[in-house]
């Protein structure tokens, strides 16, 4: 059988198994929801763990130092998951058949990506965020990214956020987590922020601000 043909019976499988949208199949409708894609991915003291499950539900979480400071829970439209989970059994597929696995190499941040419906069972691989892996590594990779940001787009912003006037020295959490200080208010109204893990600059242009922060942690007064 050609890689074209198993791609395509493993995810006419998958969509069998799982349904062809969350919640549809008769079969799978009171079985409890299994995981597709999970990751684990580590950046100094910020865990972030992303998993998809068979019923549509995104789930991401962040924790720094331990203490939990996201968590967002989503269910995904149903032509959404189906073209995420035909991706990922294509990925995976790939993956299957390679001579290796990604491993981690140099510095960055490290993820831990576990498939849970490659063909002949659970894949896991660990990379390194400023690596360079195959195709297929790399696809999984962006896809497991594009669901945590679809995940930390939709929080919502905590109280104060709204009515707040960024000042120098102004502590603040933005979405995904992590912990910045104002460290200049320009005259147009961009705000620099500093990142407390990585010591970045980011300059975030004028009247963006409140699209970025979800919560005042600290004022300057």
């Amino acid at each position: 059988m050609s890689v074209a043909a198993r791609v395509c019976a493993t995810v006419l499988g998958a969509l069998a198994m799982l349904g062809s949208h969350p919640g549809g199949a008769a079969a799978g409708e009171n079985a409890a929801p299994t995981p597709v894609i999970e990751r684990d991915l580590t950046i100094r003291d910020r865990e972030v763990r992303t998993s998809l499950f068979s019923n549509g539900v995104l789930v991401v979480s962040a924790r720094r130092a331990g203490e939990r400071v996201v968590f967002q829970q989503l269910t995904l439209p149903g032509d959404q998951f189906s073209a995420y989970l035909a991706a990922i059994q294509r990925d995976a597929a790939e993956l299957a058949e390679a001579d290796e696995l990604p491993t981690p190499r140099g510095s960055g941040g490290r993820g831990v990506v576990t498939v849970h419906i490659a063909p002949r069972g659970p894949i896991q691989f660990t990379y390194s965020s400023m690596s360079v892996y195959g195709l297929a590594a790399t696809r999984l990779i962006a896809i497991l990214d594009d669901l945590e940001q679809q995940a930390l787009t939709a929080l919502t912003t905590g109280a104060g956020v709204a009515s707040w006037q960024p000042r120098v020295g102004d502590v603040v959490r933005l979405r995904g987590g992590p912990l910045a200080e104002v460290v200049e208010v320009r005259d147009d109204g961009a705000v620099l922020l500093e990142h407390r893990d990585t010591y970045i600059n980011e300059l975030v242009p004028p009247g963006e601000i409140r699209n970025v922060v979800v919560e005042i942690v600290e004022t300057s007064q």
